[in-house]
């Protein structure tokens, strides 16, 4: 199988079968594939990761690409009366709760765990925890989980690591669930690291894609790595359950059915027998916590091309114009033009706006997982070349202080 300079065994369009139905542009996490002039997909080389998605979503046979296989687990003999417990099944998604809602990260997951459900021939499973949760449990039924865990106790009103990571790991030891998804919160993350800890299981963190490998009923969890340079694939071989925490806005929202029916169960909370610290004041969350710019429908992203404080001013206008708000790749943040809240990338924030527009900004890889979602993608830059030209739904190539003002000014035109 055919390499590039950096050693990644990369995938190969077989022109001949080809249909130009463009599934792997859509599947490719990194940008790499593209239709040429004759209308059949190309793949680049140097910016393939290798990780087979183009040879697993193509419907006609046209990727050449051989997946690494991997022996597979002895499946575990059924419990005999007094003999090990039952092997785990089911995948489940922690639902957190903020301000007495299911916070919408968890409700991204339950729908990817649907998917990954159906592939195992499994049930999802939704572990709630908090006071009072009756309506969270009732919600997480109608965006797809199966089965409902609930632990309902005053003592976990607000969240503790000791108090929801003994929780979340009594629960995990009592369901045995094979896959447990977390969202990439801050109380998610650290969260996942004490019920890993536990659970003494591993965590893939950041995660960009959860993938089912037939062959062995694993879960493939890919992130970047490496400062965002490459795509690691990682998976857990023998411990359970397989945890991965993933970034808000990384998956689709599933649709709401009410009309949908599951089961709620309830299990008893045994607080940890350390001293728990006492809450006596919380940080207010608003204006002091500054612009959330994963709320807005529409991005106007400043690049290190437009790392300039006179050009602020101009992209304002344009992101007014577009209802929505200026945001900025790491460059820009290091800077200092602008604060760390307002950075899209995988050290940043992951968003998926209706309409993201790049000014100046190149499409390093670590960028293009956070904006994936989007679902349309502007960019407007100087070097035809730049990466995200490949991802982009319309491009402009040129001097954004040029092309900014006549765009604002066609913008003004069309709304008078």
């Amino acid at each position: 199988m055919a390499k590039n300079t950096r050693g990644i065994e990369v995938a190969e369009i077989i022109p001949d079968k080809c249909i130009a139905c463009q599934i792997c542009i859509g599947e490719c996490p990194v940008g790499a594939i593209e239709l040429n002039a004759a209308g059949v997909a190309e793949i680049d080389p140097e910016v393939c990761v290798g990780c087979g998605k183009c040879f697993d979503s193509c419907p006609v046979n046209a990727v050449r690409f051989e997946k690494k296989k991997r022996r597979k687990i002895a499946e575990e003999k059924p419990a005999e009366p007094g003999a090990q417990p039952p092997s785990h099944r089911g995948v489940a998604v922690f639902i957190e709760i903020v301000d007495g809602r299911g916070a919408p990260v968890s409700w991204e997951l339950a729908g990817k765990a649907r998917e990954l459900a159906q592939q195992l021939d499994a049930k999802v499973l939704g572990f709630v925890l908090g006071s009072n949760v009756g309506d969270v449990a009732e919600e997480a039924i109608f965006y797809g989980c199966d089965e409902i865990h609930v632990m309902d106790d005053p003592l976990l009103a607000r969240y503790l690591s000791a108090t929801f990571g003994k929780a979340l790991s009594d629960l995990c030891a009592e369901v045995r669930p094979e896959i447990l998804l977390v969202g990439a919160t801050p109380l998610g993350r650290d969260l996942a690291g004490v019920v890993a800890t536990r659970l003494e299981t591993g965590l893939t963190a950041d995660c960009t894609g959860l993938f089912i490998e037939k062959e062995t009923g694993l879960l493939l969890m890919t992130r970047p790595t490496f400062g965002g340079n490459i795509m690691a694939t990682i998976f857990c071989q023998r411990q359970r359950p397989q945890m991965s925490s993933v970034r808000p806005r990384v998956f689709a929202m599933p649709k709401r059915d009410a009309e949908r029916k599951g089961t709620v169960s309830r299990h008893k909370f045994e607080p940890p027998a350390v001293e728990l610290p006492e809450i006596v004041k919380f940080i207010p969350t608003g204006a002091e916590a500054g612009i959330d710019i994963v709320r807005y429908p529409a991005l106007v992203v400043a690049g290190r091309g437009a790392c300039d404080p006179s050009s602020l001013s101009l992209l304002e206008e344009l992101a007014e114009l577009v209802g929505g708000v200026v945001a900025c790749s790491r460059p820009v943040v290091q800077a200092g033009l602008l604060p760390y809240e307002r950075q899209v990338g995988q050290t940043g924030r992951t968003v998926a706006p209706r309409l993201y527009i790049g000014v100046g900004v190149s499409g390093a890889v670590q960028h293009l997982v956070a904006i994936q979602g989007a679902d349309k993608i502007v960019a407007i830059n100087s070097d035809p070349n730049a990466p995200i030209f490949r991802v982009a739904d319309a491009g402009i190539v040129g001097n954004y202080q040029q092309v900014v003002p006549e765009l604002i000014a066609q913008l003004r035109n069309k709304k008078s």
